[in-house]
């Protein structure tokens, strides 16, 4: 399936790795990473998240404390990345 990321994930992401990389520049890199690479695998697996919601899945970042909010899209074959959030917030369920 295709990608699609939104502003809104995208800044998020940016948010997430500018806060790490006060304290390590080194982590934030790799947390960008491990994030950018979880939402690969969720346009490889689709089905990998939990539905929360109507057409919202929810897929936790491997090794991280971070929430990935999507929606599959079908009729474009692409999965659509609505958000990332630490889990330590509250959900959007």
């Amino acid at each position: 399936m295709k990608l699609q990321v939104s502003r809104r994930a995208v800044g998020q992401l940016y948010r997430i790795a500018d806060f790490i990389h006060r304290h390590d520049p080194t982590a934030a890199l790799n947390v960008q990473r491990t994030i950018r690479d979880a939402f690969q695998l969720l346009a490889d697996f689709p089905d990998a998240g939990r539905i929360v919601r109507p057409n919202i899945r929810r897929f936790v970042v491997p090794r991280l404390p971070d929430l990935i909010y999507y929606t599959v899209n079908t009729t474009e074959d692409a999965v659509v990345i609505v958000t990332v959030r630490h889990a330590a917030r509250r959900r959007l369920t």
